[in-house]
């Protein structure tokens, strides 16, 4: 049914006639709703940017080298045949164009879709991808683990936009003090990837970050494209600081993501995986502190109780432990006496020694050796001539003999 409306304004110029915004919009659809043209339209294209919605329809872009046709279908999961729309995939599909008055964009709503193969641009992705996969590029095994409290965090990223925002808004939040530096580059367009590989390349150079974060916010897959250079995936793998990846959405995979060390949904949560929480970091520190303390405490506890446990076993034994102590006393006395009487017995020994040496050197045999002879007589021995008796007795000193005075002559 025509509006009345629009249909008067038919008798009057368009110049005089004033519409309203939803007049203009209806219109406009019911023109298309009754274009037989549009009404049934098979396109070709490549997919891109497949998303779906809470309430279960599927929303993707069919593009070729010139333009671009938002599609959508409805109750996607309903419709075995959908399966084959996938992003990069190359599309025929059969559907009618319809116009959204709410935002006036035209939609392809989609009935059939037939596959015809993998856009090129797609296609490049994939045998890149593999190409970098056999290398070994994304193996974990050469992923380097984050610093545990980064000060210094390099961003490669567009300086203008809402990433760079996010970023450093989530960073300073979490961690007051930390330092980003910026190196700005083009996220989309020919010149990109070779911004973004000179990027890593300065702070790896510079060495002046703790780790680099490599960003842009949400876009098509050919906006992503530069992310998807071998260039830029092999700039990231040889870098030697280690580098977080967070390009496009959270559904969004670019060989960026895989090569980098660790791979963040978006920008924010880069931020938050590279960056420590202070306030938790504060907490979990006072939460140590009060384990230790309790740990130290219940040691404390445990020996006080083992040492009264002693005490007690010590003051039950007492009696026994000081008569052990005076017999060690008594023992280490006596040892002490036994040596000093030793001692004292052998300085005098030595000393008799020497005086029966002595005495020895003074004996009158040792006299008779020497040729001399002791006479004796009766009373005695015999010292001079006048005391000699008629019987005497010599001794010398291998033997004596007795001998008898012969009387002097007086002529």
């Amino acid at each position: 049914m025509a509006d009345p409306k629009l249909e008067s304004s038919k008798k009057k110029p368009a110049g005089d006639v004033v519409f309203s915004v939803s007049q203009i919009a209806e219109y406009i659809s019911r023109k298309m709703f009754s274009d037989p043209f549009l009404s049934t339209v098979k396109v070709v294209g490549e997919v891109t940017n497949l998303g779906y919605s809470s309430v279960g329809h599927a929303y993707f872009t069919l593009k070729d080298e010139n333009a671009m046709l938002d599609c959508i279908v409805y109750d996607y999961k309903q419709h075995a045949d959908m399966e084959v729309i996938s992003d990069g995939a190359l599309l025929e599909i059969s559907g009618r164009i319809s116009f959204y008055r709410k935002n006036a964009s035209v939609h392809l709503i989609v009935e059939t879709a037939v596959l015809g193969g993998i856009g090129d641009l797609y296609a490049r992705f994939e045998r890149t991808k593999q190409k970098l996969f056999q290398e070994g590029l994304f193996d974990e095994v050469h992923k380097k683990p984050l610093p545990e409290f980064p000060l210094r965090i390099g961003v490669v990223t567009s300086p203008s936009g809402a990433v760079l925002h996010d970023i450093i808004n989530v960073s300073t939040r979490r961690f007051d003090g930390i330092h980003i530096t910026v190196y700005p580059v083009p996220v989309q367009g020919i010149d990109a990837a070779p911004r973004i590989c000179r990027g890593i390349a300065y702070f790896n150079e510079k060495a002046n970050v703790d780790v680099i974060v490599v960003a842009r916010g949400g876009g098509s897959f050919e906006d992503l494209a530069p992310f998807n250079e071998e260039s830029v995936a092999r700039a990231v793998y040889s870098s030697e600081i280690p580098v977080v990846s967070a390009v496009g959405h959270e559904t969004d995979y670019s060989l960026c993501d895989m090569a980098a060390d660790l791979r963040a949904p978006t920008p924010s949560a880069a931020a938050e995986l590279v960056v420590r929480e202070k306030r938790a970091l504060l907490d979990a520190l006072e939460t140590q502190k009060k384990t230790l303390l309790e740990a130290l405490i219940n040691l404390f506890d445990s020996r006080d109780t083992q040492l009264r446990r002693l005490k007690s076993a010590v003051s039950a034994h007492a009696l026994r432990l000081m008569l052990g102590r005076a017999e060690e006393a008594l023992n280490a006395s006596m040892r002490l006496m036994q040596n000093s009487l030793t001692n004292t017995f052998d300085r005098h020994e030595m000393r008799l020694e020497r005086y029966r040496d002595r005495l020895e050197d003074l004996s009158p045999m040792r006299v008779l050796d020497r040729g001399f002879a002791i006479v004796r007589s009766q009373e005695g021995i015999v010292t001079s001539a006048a005391k000699t008796a008629d019987e005497m007795e010599i001794e010398f000193s291998d033997g004596r003999i007795e001998v008898t005075r012969k009387r002097e002559s007086n002529g």
